[in-house]
């Protein structure tokens, strides 16, 4: 039973990075949809980074979107500045929607209230991959 243990215990430990990381096939890549709103919180780590949005619905009612990025690593080398994202600063975030899950995207571009763009305005989603 111990040698059991023993073979089991470092085999689940690789499991744990590997259900951690997973692929955007949740989300539908073959629509954008844009929504505005401002950061309640924002982390940017690897595999993955994690915004909350504060967005008004239609009748003004307030919903927490959640949102995935691409692995900070690849953010920073294409220009994000993680700074920039912080509670309180306001923006429209575009991505793809998750295919079951509602409020919640995986994000390719932010256009912030000052005019600064993160992301491809292409559309080249291939570039946060």
């Amino acid at each position: 039973m111990k040698k059991l243990a023993l073979i089991a215990l470092p085999i689940a430990a690789l499991a744990i990075p590997a259900w951690a990381h997973h692929s955007p096939a949740s989300y539908d890549t073959t629509k954008r949809v844009q929504i505005q709103g401002a950061v309640q919180s924002a982390f940017f780590r690897n595999p993955h980074g994690h915004i909350e949005l504060q967005v008004k619905d239609a009748r003004g009612k307030v919903q927490t979107w959640k949102i995935e990025t691409s692995a900070a690593n690849l953010l920073r080398r294409r220009g994000w500045v993680f700074s920039k994202v912080k509670p309180g600063v306001t923006g429209t975030f575009i991505g793809h929607p998750n295919k079951t899950v509602p409020n919640d995207i995986y994000l390719r571009e932010i256009v912030f209230s000052d005019g600064t763009r993160f992301g491809d305005k292409g559309g080249n989603d291939n570039v946060l991959d």
